[in-house]
């Protein structure tokens, strides 16, 4: 596994550093880092030594939306990430606000293989929020984190949406709120289209329980069965269906 150390992106000297044996450490913590997808791991080293007043970078780790692994205190420096558990877990911290990929899911499991391995124990999975008042990590990685971090080669295969005269055919899967939360290009596609047509929905790829609310409210305005799937009919009204016509 590759890890960007950090020297190379540029990471400031730590005010004072603190380290533990790997016979400390029995937690695995995974956090979002609440921001852009775009943020850079050093302009979120500056805002925690300059605004947060902290010695350093906060999490162990750090993945980003590719996959890419960044090094922040690293495996053994106590971090500055969940009180009472700093000394206890390492932490990972995904680049973004909910919107985990395939491929940063990844990472992070590999992240916390490697740190059991070097544990030589299996450590505890948790969510910053499971020992902090706070909705980090957020719903999407939290209900993953939950189901045992799985990463499903066959989930990783990209879904694809064909678009022909400017309509989107349905790729051929229903919809529907899961555990884990189902996501792909064809969420986006139908998120994209309700938006255009007016709907509130969060465009983001994550068919969760506001997606779900959205569908339901457009299936009873077109007038098909209220079941907050996006089946074959579902899909194909968000683009053929038309309002009647107001009386003259």
């Amino acid at each position: 596994m590759d890890i960007i150390p950090r020297k190379k992106w540029g990471a400031r000297p730590p005010r004072s550093r603190y380290t533990v044996t790997w016979g400390q450490r029995t937690e695995f913590f995974v956090h979002h880092t609440a921001g852009a997808k775009s943020q850079l791991v050093r302009a979120i080293q500056d805002f925690h030594m300059d605004t947060n007043g902290w010695n350093d970078i906060g999490y162990n780790f750090l993945v980003d939306e590719d996959g890419t692994v960044y090094e922040g205190r690293g495996w053994t420096v106590v971090g500055a990430h969940c009180p009472g558990h700093n000394q206890t877990g390492i932490s990972v911290a995904f680049i973004g606000t909910n919107n985990p990929t395939p491929a940063a899911k990844k990472s992070i499991r590999r992240l916390y293989e490697e740190s059991c391995r070097r544990a030589e124990r299996k450590l505890l999975q948790l969510c910053h929020g499971d020992r902090y008042a706070t909705s980090c990590p957020g719903s999407v990685l939290r209900a993953w984190v939950k189901a045992g971090m799985p990463v499903d080669e066959l989930a990783e295969k990209p879904i694809k949406v064909v678009v022909r005269d400017g309509v989107a055919l349905w790729p051929g899967r229903v919809l529907e709120l899961a555990d884990p939360m189902m996501s792909g290009a064809d969420v986006k596609a139908w998120q994209e289209r309700l938006a255009k047509r007016g709907w509130t929905i969060d465009v983001d790829g994550w068919y969760g329980p506001q997606s779900r609310g959205v569908c339901r409210a457009w299936q009873r305005a077109v007038g098909l069965p209220d079941t907050g799937r996006v089946d074959e009919a579902t899909w194909e009204s968000a683009w053929s269906w038309r309002p009647p016509e107001k009386p003259a």
